[in-house]
């Protein structure tokens, strides 16, 4: 297989993930790096052994060896961004959410149509063994017929209005950064619902800081999804059907761990670890689909992308919720 060069947009939290993932992934080689301050981008190009370092978007583009682009900027930035890696002629791993709305995920779609290019936003989720797993156990009927998810990511976060997740010039609040996750793991075992509606707690700086979503199926399903910056919960997802129940072990996002109750046999713990620190399988899918001149993942569809961030819209003008992008 044909080695691609990829550049990493960020030098952040989420970007040190993915550079980690790729000195795991053979054939992946360590290109660029760009950050808005020259010396942070020398600095994490030494750590992480990437060959050149940019304080300049437009340089860091116009490099005709670069293939691939992970974004790994703040929310409101992804669309802007992604756009113009795809007009470069580059290829994207966008991190989730792909847009803070429905407006630039559509924009972002048109531009890598425009320019054949692929784009996919980052849900390493859907690619771990556990996941998978429980969606092959619900699709052979393993716990009959599925009735009831609930997922719970709930981690305490002090408060601070610098930080992004209290910061709306950030695309701050807990939906878009943690509540994504029981959304999207609610989207990959039962698919797009047929109504949405939930509750949140605004705080002080106008974002939303803890909240209670129902998903609706209209077939006797239900997603009970939640999220919150303010508590320190469990972190645990299960779904529950007429004769069992598969529940994800903390933390669910990236749980290497299922216990499974099936059909009144005993509760069974399966062990399903992830390669690395758990990005490598992602990382490995976007490789394929564009060494195979693919320009749309087959698992996370632009179609998945659509249908999880209209949810999250839907969510927000109910609950008043708009950033300043959108103003």
């Amino acid at each position: 297989m044909q080695q691609l060069k990829w550049g990493l947009l960020g030098t952040g939290w989420i970007a040190e993930q993915f550079a980690n993932a790729l000195a795991d992934l053979p054939n992946a080689q360590r290109w660029s790096v760009l950050s808005r301050n020259q010396a942070s981008a020398e600095s994490f190009a030494q750590t992480h052994q990437f060959a050149h370092a940019y304080s300049d978007q437009a340089a860091f583009l116009a490099d005709p060896e670069l293939d691939v682009v992970i974004i790994g900027s703040p929310h409101p930035r992804h669309a802007e961004q992604t756009i113009a890696c795809l007009n470069a002629g580059k290829h994207v791993l966008c991190e989730k959410p792909m847009g803070i709305n429905s407006q630039q995920v559509e924009a972002m779609i048109a531009a890598a149509q425009a320019n054949q290019r692929f784009l996919m936003e980052a849900m390493w989720m859907w690619f771990h063994p556990s996941t998978i797993k429980a969606k092959q156990l619900i699709e052979a009927g393993a716990i009959g017929k599925p009735h009831l998810f609930h997922a719970d990511f709930s981690v305490h976060f002090p408060f601070d209005p610098s930080h992004r997740m209290y910061d709306p010039a950030l695309g701050g609040g807990a939906l878009l950064d943690i509540g994504i996750y029981p959304l999207a793991l609610a989207l990959y075992l039962f698919g797009a619902p047929t109504s949405v509606y939930g509750q949140a707690q605004i705080g002080q700086t106008g974002v939303d800081e803890q909240e209670s979503i129902i998903l609706e199926y209209g077939d006797d399903r239900q997603a009970n999804c939640v999220a919150s910056v303010r508590a320190a919960g469990p972190c645990e997802a299960t779904v529950t059907g007429s004769s069992g129940y598969i529940r994800f072990q903390r933390n669910f996002w990236h749980s290497q761990q299922l216990v499974v109750q099936s059909n009144g046999q005993p509760t069974e713990t399966l062990d399903l670890p992830f390669i690395g620190n758990g990005y490598v399988t992602e990382v490995a899918h976007v490789a394929e689909c564009i060494q195979a001149g693919l320009i749309e993942s087959p698992i996370v569809t632009w179609e998945a992308s659509r249908s999880l961030i209209n949810t999250m819209d839907q969510l927000r003008q109910s609950w008043g919720i708009t950033y300043p992008d959108e103003r």
